[in-house]
């Protein structure tokens, strides 16, 4: 068995001793980058069945077929102990295999503007708008801005990645109101479920809003929220982490509000701390006259919307971001499709 190294250090040994020395002075970029968990830096031992081996990204601005053939004659049929070779060729998922020919590998050679429309449907370089923002799943911009670059000469792929880092100020807060907007409109729900007997349809309720919470967490905390498989993964360790996952051990459902309550009470002060909008009480509250105990979502998100200073983004409905408004696989793995349905909702 082969010792396991996390795929980007992998990667980034991969280019400066394997594929580097066969680029004389060919411009060129490089790095790790895209879909991957090693991207994200939560690739196992499990990862090396898929997507995971010596692969980087190449951009350069040169024909492409030959650099390609090129590298597939010359490069070595294992690295570090780990193959070069993936099968299937071409196929949107791709393991490593043995190989007595060339070698068929896993280095993705594109122009970088190129790249950036297909992972991001716009490119970066020419400035970010609100709809390439608001269009943009916040997958993709972790992608981007995870990983690592091996080499940039003229800091394009540097420049461009510290853009993304994080949204503009106004941007933020409407996207941080859209998401306390979506817990306002469950967070009374698991103890009415609870209430109605419906103790599975309560924990499923919880597990929905723990799932919000966990967004608004990294959000708060400037991290892109990944995609479910990640998501608590990638919380920030502290008290309003591990409150949150207790809500998914409660054992009744005065546990279980209790929990959520000071989650989200927890959550409040962290955006109380930010400045982003005016300060509002981070306490827990009566839903109505019901006997349920919210913190009142809905006054963070108003209070948020209130501050926005950009008339236009003030004034939209809180629908959000596109992870806000869709969940679907299909929508947020396509540019296209996120473009289109995110500038539907967001007419002016």
């Amino acid at each position: 068995m082969t010792a396991f190294l996390p795929g980007v250090e992998l990667s980034r040994h991969f280019y400066a001793e394997a594929v580097r020395p066969l680029l004389g002075d060919l411009p060129h970029a490089a790095a790790r980058l895209g879909p991957g968990s090693d991207v994200l830096g939560l690739d196992t031992p499990r990862s090396t069945d898929h997507d995971w081996g010596p692969r980087l990204e190449l951009f350069v601005d040169t024909d492409i077929g030959p650099l390609s053939a090129m590298l597939s004659a010359r490069l070595p049929k294992r690295f570090r102990g780990w193959s070069t070779h993936f099968e299937p060729p071409g196929a949107r998922v791709r393991s490593m295999a043995g190989t007595d020919g060339p070698v068929d590998h896993y280095v993705t050679i594109t122009p970088f503007p190129a790249w950036c429309h297909a992972q991001l449907g716009f490119d970066p370089a020419a400035g970010v708008t609100t709809g390439d923002w608001l269009s943009t799943p916040w997958q993709r911009l972790a992608e981007f801005t995870g990983g690592a670059v091996f080499h940039d000469p003229d800091q394009t792929l540097s420049r461009v990645r510290e853009r993304l880092r994080w949204y503009p100020a106004d941007l933020w807060r409407y996207v941080l109101a859209a998401q306390w907007q979506r817990i306002a409109e469950e967070e009374a729900f698991p103890a009415r479920a609870a209430e109605a007997g419906d103790e599975p349809g309560a924990r499923v309720l919880t597990a929905r809003l723990c799932r919000e919470a966990a967004r608004l967490l990294l959000l708060l905390s400037r991290r892109w929220p990944p995609y479910s498989k990640w998501l608590l993964a990638s919380l920030p360790a502290g008290p309003a982490a591990w409150q949150l996952t207790s809500a998914l051990r409660a054992r009744d459902a005065r546990e279980r509000e209790d929990v959520l309550c000071t989650t989200f009470e927890m959550l409040a002060e962290q955006q109380n701390e930010l400045g982003l909008a005016a300060e509002l009480p981070a306490t827990r509250r009566e839903f109505f006259d019901r006997g349920y105990g919210v913190i009142g979502a809905g006054r963070f998100a108003e209070a948020l919307q209130a501050a926005i200073t950009d008339p236009g983004l003030r004034d939209r409905p809180l629908i959000g971001s596109i992870d806000q408004i869709s969940d679907s696989v299909a929508v947020l793995t396509d540019p296209t499709m996120c473009r289109a349905l995110s500038a539907s909702l967001h007419r002016p």
